[in-house]
């Protein structure tokens, strides 16, 4: 007889909140390439098909465990947010907050933002909430909105039509910033994640980045609000 089938705790559920922070240890500990399914099942001393109950592979599994990083995302948001004077600091500002994280982060970052284009995100967001209230001590309105947009493009188009609302550019011309500004923030991402960057480095991308965004303000806004530049 296997030993299992005499040990109750085997076939006893976990919750999915242990399952994620068992994963999230691993991540911290080891990286992402050494999660499987397989493994969790085996130091939580249960079954495999324990997980199979709470994720649909290993994909969504890791993903739930990444979530983690939105709260210092959350975090800097309300930091930032302190200092905007204007619709255009809230814009940049966004886009400034997001880099520093992203760029710190990028393969987690690229899992949440860039390949989860439907509904995952946002419902995933919001379990996590549920499953983890203590790592979300702050709320933010501003990532709050971002969550209600399937993709990339339409989250930061999301502030964009804030920007369209205030008499700080065109619909015409908030199309076209949304397009620019999504697709050059994909090429600086793709470098980052390619070359490992001191801190420095990466602030120094940030900048370059942020300075990138603002000439396309500057060129593109009908209004700028007494904007002259982030920071």
């Amino acid at each position: 007889m296997n030993h299992h089938d005499t040990n109750p705790e085997y076939f006893r559920n976990k919750s999915k909140r242990d399952y994620i922070r068992k994963t999230q240890e691993i991540i911290q500990k080891e990286g992402r390439e050494s999660v499987s399914i397989r493994r969790i099942a085996r130091e939580m001393h249960c079954s495999s098909a324990n997980l199979y109950c709470h994720f649909q592979n290993r994909q969504e599994l890791i993903y739930y465990a990444e979530l983690i990083r939105h709260a210092s995302f959350v975090h800097r948001l309300n930091e930032a947010e302190k200092n905007w004077k204007n619709i255009w600091d809230f814009y940049v500002g966004i886009w400034d907050c997001y880099c520093r994280e992203a760029f710190r982060n990028p393969d987690a970052y690229d899992l949440l933002f860039l390949q989860a284009q439907t509904d995952t995100f946002k419902n995933a967001v919001s379990e996590y909430y549920s499953l983890f209230p203590e790592a979300f001590l702050e709320s933010s309105e501003v990532f709050g909105g971002l969550l209600t947009q399937k993709d990339f493009m339409a989250r930061d188009f999301e502030i964009c039509k804030k920007c369209v609302s205030e008499g700080a550019i065109s619909l015409e011309k908030a199309i076209q910033l949304n397009r620019m500004v999504c697709q050059m923030y994909k090429g600086y991402f793709k470098s980052v994640q390619e070359n490992k960057l001191s801190e420095e480095m990466i602030d120094a991308e940030v900048t370059r980045f942020v300075e990138d965004v603002d000439w396309m303000v500057m060129h593109l806004a009908d209004d700028l609000k007494g904007y002259k530049g982030y920071r």
